[in-house]
C-alpha cells in the first residue's frame, strides 16, 4: 500500500495549493485541511464497529477505489474549470472519511497477517511506510506541480491508488479470534460496549491517555513548526522545509529501529523506553520553543519527531497485544481517533495560545505542561489501579 500513501500526501498538497491558488486565503486552505482531517475525528468509531462484523480487506479496497475516483474527480473538474473551493471541500470530506475506513482497516488487517510477539514490528514497518510517505509524497507532488501543473499532478496521484487494488486482494488474513460481533446488534451500543473494554482494562486505558496528551502538545505543536519556523526565526520557506525535514527523519528513524528490534512485546503493559520517549519529547518541544539557534532548533525538531514516532507506534503495538479480534477493531480505532483528535486539538489551542502569548511562551509552557500530566496521570492510573487491585 505504499504508492497509496504517497498518493495520498500527493492528493493533500495538491488541494491544498490549489485551495490557495482559488481564494489566496489561508483561511480557506486551514478549512480544507479540517475537512480532510475530520472525519478521523467522526467517523473512525464507526468504522470500527463495522470492522467488527465485516472483513477490513473489502473496506480497504473500496477506500481505495473512492479515493482514486474523488483524485480524478477534482482532475475533471479542472479540466472544465468548475472548480471552486465549495466543490473542493466536498471532495476533501469524501476522501478523508475514505481514509478514515483505510486507517481502521488497516488497525485491523495488520495483526491478522502476522504472529502475535511481532505485532509490534508489523506497526512499525507500517509507521515506517507512512512516514516515507509523508517525507517523500508532499516532495514529489511539489516537484511535480513545479513540472506538469496542478492538474495532471492529481491525475497523476490518482493512479497511485490503483496498485493496492491489486496487492490487497493477495492478503490472506488469519481466522478471527474470539466471537464475532452480532450483526443485529446496535451500532451505538457497539460503539459504548467497546469504549467500556478499553475503560476497563487499564493498560489500553494508559495507552489512550498518553498518546491524548503526546498528540495534544506534541503533534499539536509540530502543527505549527510553519509559524515557529518564520515567525521566531525568519528562516522562510526553505527554513521550514529543514524543519520539517528535521521532524520527518527523526520519525522515520524511530519507525525504523522499532521495526528492526529483536525484542518482541509481551502483553505486561506499555514499554518503559515509552514512557522515557514521551517525557523526552515533551522536554524537547520546551527546547523548541527556549532556543534562539536555528540549529539546536532542527535538533530539538529531530529529538521530538522521533520521540513522538516511538510514543505512537509502542502504544499502538501494546494496544493491539491487550485485544481479541472481538474487540480489536472497535478499540483499535479509538485510539487512532485519539491521537489524530488529539493532534487537532493541539493544533488549535496551541495556535490560540500562541498568538496571544506568542510562540516561544507557548511551545515552552504546554511542553512542562504536558510533563507535570503525564506525572500526575502516571500517579493517578497507579494509585486507581492500587484500589482496584485490593
Amino acid at each position: 500500500m505504499a504508492p497509496s500513501m504517497q498518493a495520498v500526501w500527493i492528493t493533500r498538497l495538491v488541494m491544498s495549493w490549489i485551495a490557495w491558488d482559488l481564494t489566496g486565503s489561508s483561511a480557506y486552505v486551514g478549512l480544507l485541511s479540517f475537512f480532510l482531517f475530520v472525519p478521523y475525528i467522526t467517523t473512525i468509531p464507526f468504522f470500527g464497529v463495522l470492522l467488527d462484523r465485516i472483513e477490513p480487506l473489502r473496506t480497504a479496497i473500496i477506500a481505495q477505489i473512492i479515493q482514486a475516483l474523488a483524485a480524478f474527480t477534482i482532475f475533471l473538474m479542472h479540466i472544465t474549470d468548475s472548480l471552486s473551493i465549495f466543490s473542493l471541500c466536498t471532495v476533501a470530506i469524501i476522501i478523508g472519511t475514505a481514509n478514515s475506513a483505510q486507517g481502521s482497516a488497516r488497525q485491523t488487517i495488520v495483526p491478522r497477517i502476522v504472529d502475535k510477539p511481532t505485532i509490534a514490528n508489523a506497526v512499525a514497518f507500517n509507521a515506517m511506510n507512512f512516514q516515507i510517505a509523508r517525507i517523500i509524497g508532499p516532495s514529489v507532488g511539489g516537484i511535480l506541480i513545479g513540472l506538469i501543473g496542478t492538474k495532471y499532478t492529481i491525475l497523476f496521484s490518482s493512479f497511485f491508488f490503483l496498485p493496492a487494488l491489486i496487492t490487497l486482494p493477495m492478503i490472506v488474513l488469519t481466522p478471527k479470534q474470539g466471537e464475532s460481533t452480532k450483526k443485529e446488534s446496535n451500532f451505538i451500543s457497539e460503539l459504548i460496549d467497546g469504549a467500556r473494554f478499553a475503560h476497563r482494562n487499564a493498560i489500553i486505558f494508559e495507552c489512550i491517555v498518553l498518546t491524548f496528551i503526546s498528540s495534544v502538545i506534541i503533534r499539536g505543536c509540530h502543527e505549527l513548526l510553519p509559524a515557529l519556523a518564520d515567525g521566531k526565526f525568519n528562516m522562510g520557506v526553505e527554513g521550514l522545509g529543514q524543519i520539517m525535514a528535521a521532524a520527518g527523519a527523526g520519525a522515520l528513524i524511530s519507525s525504523f529501529l522499532i521495526a528492526s528490534r529483536k525484542k518482541t512485546y509481551n502483553d505486561n503493559g506499555i514499554p518503559t523506553i515509552a514512557r522515557i520517549s514521551l517525557i523526552l519529547g515533551l522536554l524537547f518541544v520546551t527546547m523548541l520553543g527556549y532556543v534562539d539557534d536555528w540549529y539546536l532548533a532542527i535538533l530539538a525538531a529531530f529529538i521530538s519527531g522521533a520521540c513522538v514516532t516511538n510514543v505512537a507506534i509502542d502504544m499502538q503495538s501494546t494496544v493491539q497485544m491487550q485485544l481479541t479480534d472481538t474487540y480489536r477493531a472497535r478499540v483499535a480505532s479509538l485510539w487512532l481517533a485519539t491521537a489524530i483528535g488529539g493532534s487537532g486539538l493541539g493544533s488549535i489551542l496551541n495556535g490560540i495560545f500562541s498568538d496571544v502569548f506568542g510562540i516561544t511562551e507557548t511551545f515552552i509552557f504546554v511542553g512542562l505542561v504536558g510533563v507535570l500530566a503525564v506525572i500526575l496521570t502516571q500517579a493517578w492510573l497507579y494509585t486507581k489501579n492500587r484500589e482496584i487491585g485490593a
